[in-house]
């Protein structure tokens, strides 16, 4: 079988592809408030690119140093900056936690000691090498876009399918070496590895091309966020919530399940900002909606809906249950509104409920009715929770 393929020619498209990919994103990099992942993925598509044209230059320069050594650094250095990229997406250090920081220093320095020891005498033996560290790398990078829940998931499935593509192709030549070496398979090395190559530089275009569109989903879930969520507290804002709660209504509907909606009213609020201004109520609210997210659930939906007015969803309406979110919540905003950065603020909150029948109520009927239950704390004293209409 004839494994030759004009290896120039796919270079040269390849360098191309990464050339126009990297100057996307290095534009994206300037016009996203020069957010870092861009950069970095920019960098990664300039490396390849250099390190390509570095090595293409081994048939023409008799100079190891620059088209072995530095090649391999830069072509090992191209994954390390697309993890680097994923792990400032994620707002973590470049190179993520400290366990994986130690390891990745290791794995640095084995690798270029690798290279260092053998770059002028074994250039195959430097594939292997930066062969082997680029396959931990996409590793890395797989198990690091398994960790971000953010949605879409195609982008980052695309990613994570490429990336597992690529370093089964690397270990794939690492395996290919080995057993040249060891005498234990009988094939045209450089014809395979050729082949392998060309196949490796098409994905590295293929990556290239992937980093763009999570750039994209990453600039429309950032302007869906800011439309949907409220900017002090970064809660649900007002439309959204009516929009999730409904939504949550009528799945409960069609389970034939119920929900409890819950309004949460701060007390003499206004005597807050009057006495301490408005940026020490400001900060009180941000505390307010720490606690809320805290003490409820991932599955329950909160919003500020007002000034310093609250609501929430709640997927259950066992009495139990919401009695014992209710009170936790009362108690802890309670507790942590007596004083606020060293201020007595003696903040707390109504807290009024009320749940839904499987087949009954529009989602603005619950709001009304917590809206009542509420009010009717306000009534018996404030700071206390008033339960209405719920299952036993």
């Amino acid at each position: 079988m004839d494994l030759n393929v004009h290896l120039p020619t796919l270079m040269l498209l390849s360098i191309a592809v990464n050339l126009l990919v990297g100057g996307l994103l290095w534009a994206v990099y300037h016009l996203r408030r020069r957010q870092a992942c861009f950069r970095l993925w920019a960098l990664a598509c300039a490396t390849f690119v250099l390190g390509s044209l570095l090595a293409g230059a081994r048939t023409l320069v008799d100079l190891p140093l620059l088209t072995v050594l530095a090649a391999h650094l830069l072509l090992g250095a191209s994954p390390l900056l697309v993890l680097a990229g994923i792990h400032s997406l994620m707002g973590v250090s470049a190179t993520g936690t400290r366990r994986s920081s130690r390891f990745l220093t290791v794995a640095g320095v084995v690798y270029v000691a690798g290279l260092l020891i053998c770059f002028h005498s074994d250039a195959i033996l430097a594939r292997l090498l930066t062969a082997l560290f680029s396959a931990l790398l996409f590793a890395l990078a797989i198990g690091r876009l398994l960790t971000i829940r953010r949605k879409p998931r195609l982008p980052f499935r695309i990613l994570q399918t490429l990336f597992a593509v690529h370093g089964l192709l690397l270990m794939t030549q690492v395996l290919v070496i080995v057993g040249d070496r060891a005498g234990l398979v009988s094939v045209d090395l450089e014809a395979v590895l050729t082949l392998i190559l060309a196949n490796h530089l098409l994905l590295a275009s293929a990556t290239a091309m992937a980093l763009p569109l999570l750039a994209f989903t990453e600039a429309e879930r950032s302007l869906r966020f800011l439309a949907e969520r409220d900017e002090l507290t970064q809660l649900h804002n007002r439309r959204s919530f009516l929009q999730l709660g409904a939504a949550a209504l009528d799945r409960a509907k069609r389970a034939r399940q119920s929900i409890t909606v819950l309004m949460i009213d701060l007390d003499y609020f206004k005597r807050i900002n009057d006495r301490w201004g408005h940026d020490v109520g400001d900060q009180a609210l941000q505390m307010v909606a720490r606690i809320m997210v805290e003490e409820l659930r991932d599955e329950d939906v909160v919003g500020r809906i007002g000034g310093e007015e609250f609501a929430a969803v709640l997927n259950t309406n066992d009495r139990h249950e919401v009695e014992a979110i209710t009170a936790r919540l009362r108690r802890k905003l309670e507790e942590r509104g007596q004083i606020v950065n060293g201020l007595p603020l003696h903040l707390s909150a109504s807290i009024g409920g009320v749940a839904t029948q499987p087949t009954r109520e529009d989602f603005s009927d619950l709001m009304r009715a917590a809206d009542q239950a509420m009010y009717e704390a306000k009534r018996k004293g404030r700071n206390r929770v008033e339960l209405h209409s719920l299952v036993t």
